[in-house]
């Protein structure tokens, strides 16, 4: 059996077609866009990547801020709340004021000495001066009359600081002004009675 090679002998075409590399079918001209289209989508491509590059780097492209103050205008200023540590409410605690002084009570003693002397030419006028305090709860009266020009005015003298309470009140209720504290007063009170006197 033989091959189709074999039945027919190598002719010149034979040996043309051996030279020749394959040729494929014919095509037309391609257009110049579309040769254009592969550099255009490259150089799109390359500045798009360069603008990427350019807004990572520089912080999005934008305008570069300009120095000035931080703070915000004073439209926008905002008012800061207290916070609970520093609003005042009222609490129950009582409030420590200053405590007040209170002046110590006056003692009256209604059991000192008291002697009334009459200067004032009035007679029995210390015995109804001494009746007088008598009903106001004093008990040691001595009423006497007094020969002597000084004082020249009603006085009532006390011859120590104790006694400043009790001869203030004796002095209210007879209505003597003058009140002299003399150390050199030989009894306790003394009511020296002048004409002046209105008991």
């Amino acid at each position: 059996m033989t091959t189709p090679d074999e039945e027919y002998p190598d002719d010149e075409f034979d040996a043309a077609g051996r030279d020749r590399s394959p040729q494929g079918v014919h095509r037309g001209p391609r257009p110049l866009w579309r040769a254009l289209l592969p550099v255009l989508g490259v150089v799109v491509a390359a500045l798009l990547l360069a603008w990427g590059a350019i807004a990572l780097l520089g912080g999005g492209g934008g305008p570069e801020p300009t120095a000035g103050p931080t703070s915000p205008p004073a439209s926008e200023e905002t008012t800061e709340e207290p916070t609970d540590s520093e609003t005042t409410e009222p609490t129950d605690e009582p409030t420590t004021d200053e405590p007040t002084t209170e002046e110590p009570t006056e003692e009256i003693d209604y059991d000192t000495t008291i002697t009334v002397l009459n200067g004032a030419g009035v007679a029995g006028l210390a015995a109804q001066t001494s009746d007088q305090l008598s009903g106001e709860g004093f008990t040691d009266l001595v009423p006497e009359d007094y020969a002597f020009e000084e004082p020249t005015s009603t006085t009532l003298y006390y011859n120590n600081a104790e006694l400043q309470p009790t001869a203030e009140a004796v002095a209210e209720i007879l209505g003597i002004e003058n009140v002299v504290e003399s150390s050199d007063a030989t009894v306790s009170i003394a009511v020296v009675l002048r004409p002046d006197f209105t008991g």
